[in-house]
């Protein structure tokens, strides 16, 4: 019997050592959980196993409890709710941070040009190696309406078609702005349940 727990515990260790990080599906509060959110993000990294170090979900949350109408310089990047790096911990794979915001950016003929434009939330674009959703969050603890923008910025360095990088990112930022509004109670905030549709800019519907 010990030799056999041995042997089935050497086996994990093994496994564990040749498989480090943590799974795509289980990073930051689990946001990507769904199958197609999972595949989303390793796509956008290049990899299926990070370290979530670095992170900071909990001031994230507080500084939108704490919206007040206005924004400050030091709060116009937003806190990185979830900042993904290789399994190893160095450098950076993939930011989701969170902001409040006064105005929302919408669509614009000339935005158009660069950017694809998305129905969720009450205006979301990718380009590049960003991805950003605006949504109103009817909040009652404590009770106000805020404008969140969270905006997914694309550290890795895999290489992806224009399409897909832009579509997979929007997947990404729109699942982890579905795990941010459900934390903070948000109502009437118009996220897309699934995959949002794209509907206008360089890869919508022409």
């Amino acid at each position: 019997m010990g030799i056999a727990l041995l042997a089935i515990t050497g086996c994990s260790a093994d496994s564990q050592k040749d498989d480090p990080g943590i799974r795509a599906s289980e990073v930051c509060g689990k946001f990507a959980h769904e199958t197609s959110v999972a595949a989303a993000l390793t796509k956008i990294a290049g990899t299926g196993r990070f370290s979530d170090s670095g992170s900071e979900p909990a001031e994230a949350l507080a500084t939108l409890r704490a919206a007040d109408g206005e924004v400050r310089a030091f709060e116009s990047v937003g806190v990185p709710n979830c900042r993904l790096r290789p399994a190893d911990g160095s450098g950076q794979l993939v930011t989701a941070y969170f902001r409040e915001a006064v105005v929302i950016l919408k669509a614009s003929a000339e935005s158009e040009k660069t950017s694809t434009y998305y129905r969720t939330g009450a205006s979301a674009a990718s380009t590049g190696r960003v991805a950003s959703i605006y949504f109103h969050c009817r909040m009652t603890n404590p009770k106000k309406n805020v404008i969140v923008n969270t905006r997914l910025e694309r550290e890795s360095k895999v290489k992806l078609s224009g399409k897909d990088e832009a579509n997979n990112q929007m997947i990404v930022a729109n699942a982890a702005a579905k795990s941010v509004a459900q934390q903070l109670g948000c109502k009437e905030t118009n996220l897309s349940e699934g995959a949002p549709q794209a509907i206008s800019g360089v890869y919508g519907p022409h």
